[in-house]
């Protein structure tokens, strides 16, 4: 082949490949930001499917079938029908199963893993408290081992273990130095990617200055 050609094809061929990753990254980013903005079942219905859309023509990316699970994970924990709220969580779990199978060594997804299994859990406490709860940290543990500078693994690590008894090692005082913690990795977490997820630093912070006008009450 004419080497002139050649290399117009390999230019023209390069340029198409930054033309469709752009068209990507606009149509991810206007999706996040209507998941950041949107209330009510229908509205967050729609914009996991629309995530899902965009992973079934980029077959090899992870990131929109995490968001699509994140936006039904999150919706979960508003449902009142519990029937109606497994059915969601099963819907996200297979969503979660195919970002896992694209990206298994991702500290991400082990964290939105994690982010699921306390709604499981709210749909039947007693059976499945003692179960899932497993789950949930063995997920946080993976998360962790995979990337310990990821915040939003010692973020929910925090959350469940303030809402645990003292008895089975949680409460206030055990959750402090995690969320704490939590914030300094937050801090120091630097990602270029303007798609990677960012969620959990605004909750950190609530949940800090919860506690602080907890002890401060205990105080006076």
């Amino acid at each position: 082949m004419n080497t002139k050609l050649t290399i117009l094809i390999l230019v023209l061929a390069s340029a198409v490949a930054r033309g469709q990753e752009r068209d990507y990254e606009g149509a991810m980013l206007n999706c996040i930001t209507m998941m950041n903005s949107v209330s009510g079942v229908e509205e967050t219905v729609r914009c996991a499917n629309m995530f899902e859309r965009i992973a079934h023509a980029e077959k090899d990316k992870w990131l929109p079938y995490y968001y699509s699970a994140y936006s039904l994970i999150v919706l979960s924990y508003d449902v009142k029908d519990l029937k109606e709220r497994d059915e969601i969580l099963d819907i996200a779990q297979g969503l979660l199963d195919s970002a896992l199978y694209r990206a298994p060594d991702e500290s991400e997804i082990h964290v939105l893993q994690a982010f699921l299994y306390p709604s499981r859990i709210l749909v039947d406490p007693e059976s499945r408290g003692m179960i899932y709860m497993e789950k949930m940290f063995q997920s946080i543990e993976k998360a962790k081992a995979l990337n310990p500078d990821n915040p939003r693994s010692y973020f929910l690590e925090a959350v469940n273990r303030l809402n645990m008894p003292p008895s089975f090692g949680g409460g206030p005082e055990v959750a402090r130095p995690i969320f704490e913690m939590a914030a300094r990795k937050f801090e120091a977490f630097d990602n270029d990617d303007p798609l990677w997820p960012a969620w959990g630093e605004e909750q950190n912070t609530i949940e800090l200055e919860k506690l602080d006008k907890l002890e401060n009450q205990d105080n006076q």
